[in-house]
């Protein structure tokens, strides 16, 4: 008699969970929806302003359509890197770098302009990109891609498409 006793409160038990289960999913489900839909729409305005940034700056453009304007130091530079985890100080040499321009730019040839008046500016800009890491955090492709956005933003033009270091090394 105590089985079936016992098997009939189980049965009562998984009973009741399937109704409460059951309950709590159609309760919960309009507000899963309406999360959902949130994100999704959050998603898609991300989407829409990382596609127009591209489109508007960049542009399409091929490797015939790039000029390079290069800058090559008289003897190479040496800069001070931030201290890094170790407390010791750390250097980064570099001989000169190249900017690409997009020819096909709208304001390609007041950039161009701007570029060769004030060579030194963005030589300092480059300068203080790679003196704002340790040996710990830089690399190339970091500097470089700091070092594009610095420019784009300092010239407010997307027309310099590439930025180029030659002979970073970092120790």
């Amino acid at each position: 008699m105590k089985k079936n006793i016992l098997s009939v409160i189980i049965a009562a038990l998984t009973v009741i969970n399937v109704i409460l289960t059951a309950i709590m999913f159609f309760v919960m489900l309009p507000t899963f929806q309406k999360t959902n839909n949130l994100i999704t729409q959050v998603a898609s305005v991300l989407n829409l302003e990382l596609d127009q940034g591209d489109s508007e700056g960049s542009q399409d453009y091929t490797l015939k359509d790039l000029e390079q304007y290069s800058v090559a130091f008289e003897s190479q530079q040496t800069l001070n890197l931030v201290a890094g985890d170790d407390g010791k100080m750390h250097y980064a040499m570099i001989d000169g770098y190249t900017l690409y321009l997009n020819k096909k730019a709208k304001d390609y040839k007041d950039v161009s302009e701007t570029i060769k008046a004030n060579e030194s500016k963005f030589t300092d800009v480059i300068r203080s990109v790679i003196q704002s890491h340790s040996v710990d955090n830089i690399s190339e492709e970091v500097v470089k891609k700091e070092a594009l956005d610095k420019i784009q933003e300092l010239l407010d033009s997307k027309a310099v498409v590439e930025v180029s270091l030659t002979n970073l090394v970092y120790n």
